[in-house]
């Protein structure tokens, strides 16, 4: 077989290097066929709908949600399938660089006698930047890189919108 598994046709944007058995790369380069392409205005967009479901279900109950997501939408321009993946990808996105903030704040909080769990602590930190690193796989480089540059406001979203939605 053929080391790059999607060379046919020239369809291959992402070379295959990944030299192991796992197949999570080759599934991510075909999920990326179904992801919506991002650039600084879908990612503007897909901010101010997320904003705007925020304020728009900010202290409500669990029955005002269909109705903040309608209104959100309006807001920002979007369709519900673009807004649903794009959010995925926010999602994903935020959650990993959220996880490297709080083992980040754990390490700084460690005294220093603790090797054992600094040691575990930043092996963990490691694996969370290359799962960061292999969202590129999924969404593109370039994707990657846009989410980076506002990755502070992202992260607080994502907080925010868990927070939300598991007051349930």
């Amino acid at each position: 077989m053929s080391s790059f598994l999607f060379d046919d046709n020239g369809f291959q944007d992402v070379p295959n290097r990944e030299s192991t058995t796992d197949l999570t790369a080759a599934d991510d380069r075909t999920l990326r066929w179904a992801a919506p392409k991002l650039d600084a205005a879908m990612l503007d967009a897909l901010v101010r709908y997320q904003q705007a479901y925020l304020s728009h279900a900010a202290g409500k109950g669990t029955e005002a949600l269909a109705q903040a997501h309608t209104e959100a939408l309006a807001q920002a321009g979007l369709d519900s399938k673009t807004a649903e993946q794009g959010s995925a990808m926010l999602r994903a996105f935020g959650g990993r660089r959220w996880a490297v903030r709080k083992l980040q704040d754990k390490l700084g909080q460690l005294p220093g006698g603790a090797a054992e769990l600094q040691g575990r602590i930043q092996d963990e930190l490691a694996k969370q930047e290359r799962e960061t690193d292999a969202l590129a796989r999924r969404y593109g480089e370039e994707a990657l890189a846009l989410l980076r540059t506002r990755e502070a406001e992202l992260v607080d979203l994502h907080t925010r919108l868990t927070h939300l939605l598991s007051r349930g």
